[in-house]
Order: C-alpha cells, then structure tokens, then sequence
C-alpha cells in the first residue's frame, strides 16, 4: 500500500512540476509577445513622426537655398537621410543581435531541474 501512495505522490508531484514549467513558459511567452508588440508600435509612430519632421525640415531647407545652392542643398539633404537610413539598419541589426533567446528563463530552470534530479541517488 506504501508502493502506491509513494508512485501516486511522485505522480503528483511530477504533474505539479510540469505545470509549474508550462506556466513558466507561458509567462515568458506572454512578455515576448508584450515586448515585441509595444516594439512595433512604437516603432511605428516614431517613425512616422520622424519621417513628417524630415520631409518638412527638408523641403524648408531646400526651398531656403533655391535660388543659390538648390543642387547642394538637394545633395545634402540626400546624404543625411542615407547617413540616418544606415546608422538605422546598424542599429536594428544590433538589438536583434542582442535580444534575450527566447524562453530562456524556463530552460534554465529546467536546467536546474535536470541538474537536481541526476545529483538524487
């Protein structure tokens, strides 16, 4: 009788292990999707923004050397959305770089949890 209540307790125990690591994995789901959608949006709008604020302050200053240097201020303002357009992608390519992997709190858990039931004799 003693057998059986210990296989159903490890059974309990097991399956409440389990759960605790799909929820663990939920959560780091949940705060992956949170993060990437509150990256987005906010990509989004500044974006826009910045892209309203460019195309006037460009058209101002080309306007404002139309009739003496109209070729250089066009120039210019073309090299400066290039420079900003590259410095950009660098940037992106950076923070994906560097992002957190993914589920990585709940395999490191799940680590410690292998690495605890093998030092059990």
């Amino acid at each position: 009788m003693t057998l059986a209540r210990n296989l159903a307790q490890l059974g309990a125990g097991s399956l409440l292990l389990a759960r605790q690591r799909l929820e663990l994995a939920s959560l780091d789901i949940e705060e992956e999707l949170l993060r990437i959608g509150l990256l987005l949006a906010g990509t989004l709008v500044t974006a826009l923004m910045l892209a309203l604020a460019l195309s006037a302050a460009s058209a101002t200053l080309v306007i404002y050397f139309w009739d003496s240097a109209r070729m250089a201020a066009a120039i210019g303002v073309t090299g400066f959305f290039a420079l900003a357009g590259l410095l950009m992608a660098w940037r992106l390519v950076s923070a994906l770089r560097d992002k957190p992997r993914f589920l990585a709190a709940t395999l490191a858990q799940l680590d410690k949890d292998s690495q605890r039931l093998g030092e059990q004799p």
